[in-house]
C-alpha cells in the first residue's frame, strides 16, 4: 500500500540492516520499465526472474513498486515475475470516463499477458488484486494455468465484511497513516517489527534502484478504485456463483489475524472452488510480507 513508502521515510533512519539489504541486492539488474497498449489504456510493467510466468496483481492504490523486495527475491528464483501498474495507478494511464471495475481490471491484466505473448500465465493477486484474480479466472480461463489468491474476498452478500471501523480507517484520508499500518500488520510487537522491516527493505530497494521509484496514485484513482472494490463489489452476487465453475488449481492464502479481508473469506471461496488449496499464515493482511520466505516456499511448491 502507498502508506508503506511514506512511513519508510520516517522510520528508515532508525532501522538496522537496510544498507546490508541494499548492498546484497546491487548485483540485480535494475528494472526496465516498459509500456504496452491494452484496450483504451497504456499499462506500465517490468519483468524479472526466470521460470514460468507469474503475473503479480497488486491491491488497492498499490503500484508495482509496493511488493516487498524480499518476497520478490524469493519468488523470482523460480518464476518469471510480471509486475505492472493497474490503470490509473503509478505509471499506467486511465480513461477520462470512470470505467474502473474489478472485472474491467481483470480484462486489463489478461490483455497485458496476451500483449506480451504469453499463452498461459500463473497469477498471484493480493487484496483487491485477489478480487481481480477471481474475475480473471472467470472471464479468461484459457489464459490462466494456476492462481494464488491472497486475502481474497468473494463479494456480494457472501463475504465476511471488515468492521465499519476498519473500513472507515482505511478510506478516511484524515486517519494518520501510522494507524492504517496497524490494520495491515498485526497490532502487536511482532507486527510492528515486521512493518518496520518491510518499510526498510522498500526504502533500501528504491535507493539502490532494485525497484522503481513509482508510488504516484491520484485522488481520482483512489476514488475510482474504492468504488470498484467496495460499492460495486458489495453488490456483485455473480462472482461467488461463478466460482463453482473454476477448474483451475487455486491456492487461497491469508493471515490468521487479517482485519481488512477477514480470513473466513478465504475459507468461503475455497469451499466454492472445487479442489482448491487453503493455507493460513501468522500475520495480518500483509502476511505474505511478514512471512515472505514461508509464503514463497508454499507458492513454489504449489506451482510445481
Amino acid at each position: 500500500m502507498k502508506l508503506f513508502f511514506k512511513l519508510a521515510l520516517i522510520w528508515f533512519a532508525v532501522l538496522h540492516g537496510a544498507n546490508a539489504f541494499a548492498q546484497a541486492n546491487t548485483v540485480q539488474t535494475k528494472p526496465e520499465i516498459k509500456y504496452t497498449q491494452v484496450g483504451d489504456v497504456k499499462l506500465a510493467y517490468y519483468i524479472r526472474g526466470q521460470g514460468e510466468p507469474l503475473l503479480m496483481i497488486n491491491g488497492f492504490i498499490s503500484t508495482m513498486s509496493l511488493w516487498d523486495p524480499a518476497l520478490l527475491d524469493e519468488l523470482s528464483k523460480k518464476n518469471q515475475l510480471i509486475l505492472f501498474d493497474n490503470r490509473g495507478v503509478g505509471l499506467s494511464t486511465d480513461t477520462k470516463e470512470n470505467k474502473t471495475t474489478i472485472a474491467q481490471m481483470a480484462d486489463d491484466a489478461a490483455g497485458l499477458a496476451k500483449a506480451l505473448g504469453y499463452k498461459k500465465v500463473n497469477i498471484l493477486g493480493w487484496s483487491m488484486g485477489a478480487r481481480i484474480g477471481q474475475q480473471m479466472l472467470i472471464r479468461h480461463p484459457n489464459l490462466v494455468h494456476k492462481a494464488i489468491l491472497c486475502a481474497a474476498n468473494p463479494g456480494g452478500s457472501h463475504q465476511d465484511p471488515a468492521s465499519p471501523d476498519v473500513e472507515k480507517k482505511l478510506n478516511d484520508p484524515n486517519v494518520p497513516e501510522t494507524e492504517k499500518v496497524s490494520l495491515v500488520f498485526t497490532n502487536n510487537e511482532a507486527g510492528k517489527k515486521a512493518a518496520a522491516e518491510v518499510l526498510a527493505r522498500l526504502k533500501a530497494a528504491v535507493n539502490s534502484g532494485i525497484v522503481p521509484n513509482n508510488f504516484r496514485v491520484s485522488k481520482e484513482t483512489t476514488i475510482r478504485q474504492d468504488r470498484a472494490r467496495t460499492t460495486l463489489w458489495e453488490k456483485d452476487q455473480e462472482n461467488f456463483r461463478n466460482l463453482k465453475a473454476i477448474k483451475h488449481s487455486v491456492l487461497l492464502a491469508d493471515g490468521r489475524f487479517d482485519v481488512v479481508d477477514m480470513p473466513m473469506n478465504s475459507l468461503i471461496i475455497a469451499n466454492q472452488i472445487p479442489f482448491s488449496w487453503l493455507a493460513f499464515f501468522d500475520g495480518g493482511h500483509a502476511f505474505l510480507f511478514q512471512q515472505y520466505k514461508r509464503f514463497a516456499d508454499t507458492v513454489n511448491a504449489f506451482l510445481m
